[in-house]
């Protein structure tokens, strides 16, 4: 029978994050163990999610030395995953791979060595995983996503949206490829590149549900110089989540633009009480003229 965690598991494994965070977060105080714990392992930072995790990488390494076989790939799999959410990727590349060693065909483990591999600017090393994972399963649309951003994140522009095009051509209900796809054209931001963003997203109304692909929308007014548009967006996604920091940083791109100093300031200072720097008090002493 199939679990809300195995539907999780599905999501993420179709690269689909924004559907996935639906589930997870749709009833917080429900769900089996196991999706408590993905909560914490793909929800947002928290106190209470870190000793969550803490406290099963402990069990797990409590348990280790009395597994053996696919039993013992499976721990080794969870404290690589503990170790991703801990930024320790060093570690989880080393537990990864000795998943890999009693359980070959671990898929998942496959991919997240790729991605440690990644994180680490071991690039080569990252493709072959990426390409052993489809090998084995060609139909791994995460992926197929990951290998599409390494080509963004090097500048391989043409290659890296053509292949996101493709998976949304496949797949035009998936909401994680819609915003890849849009988060790629916008770090390309040509002008064609911007108003297919505003394109993809007019014609998928499921995405006015997610704020990722609003702060996109947003994004690509901004960038075209369409000022005014681009204010009222960030002002609806602050509306929605009073501290939304790109929200908030859009806002002030406007309004400087402007040179709007007395609306401006404001803003300023509801950045600073989140985000504190010297660079915002700077900003600050300026507006004020001290």
């Amino acid at each position: 029978m199939s679990t809300d965690n195995d539907r999780l598991l599905e999501l993420i494994g179709k690269g689909d994050t924004l559907q996935a965070l639906n589930l997870l977060f749709a009833d917080a105080s429900s769900g089996s163990t196991r999706l408590a714990m993905n909560r914490a392992l793909y929800g947002p930072s928290s106190e209470e999610a870190g000793e969550r995790i803490r406290a099963a990488d402990q069990e797990q390494r409590t348990r280790l030395g009395g597994l053996s076989g696919d039993a013992q790939a499976t721990a080794l799999y969870n404290l690589g995953c503990f170790a991703l959410n801990q930024d320790d990727v060093m570690e989880a590349r080393l537990r990864f791979a000795e998943a890999l060693e009693l359980q070959p065909g671990h898929l998942m483990a496959r991919h997240n060595l790729a991605y440690a591999h990644e994180l680490l600017a071991e690039t080569d090393n990252a493709r072959r995983e990426y390409a052993a994972v489809l090998a084995q399963n060609p139909d791994c649309l995460l992926t197929r996503l990951n290998l599409a951003q390494l080509a963004l994140s090097e500048g391989d522009y043409e290659t890296g949206l053509d292949d996101l095009e493709a998976l949304y051509r496949d797949d035009p209900g998936n909401m994680g490829v819609l915003l890849y796809l849009c988060r790629g054209l916008l770090l390309r931001a040509s002008p064609p590149d911007l108003e297919r963003v505003l394109a993809l997203l007019g014609e998928n109304p499921a995405a006015e549900r997610y704020v990722d692909l609003n702060e996109c929308r947003a994004y690509a007014l901004y960038l075209m110089g369409d000022l005014d548009a681009a204010e009222a967006a960030f002002r609806q996604l602050l509306d929605v989540g009073g501290d939304n920091l790109f929200a908030l940083t859009g806002i002030i791109k406007v309004l400087g633009q402007r040179d709007d100093l007395t609306a401006l300031q404001p803003y300023v200072e509801r950045y600073r009480a989140q985000h504190p720097s010297e660079a915002v008090d700077t900003m600050l002493q300026d507006l004020k003229g001290e």
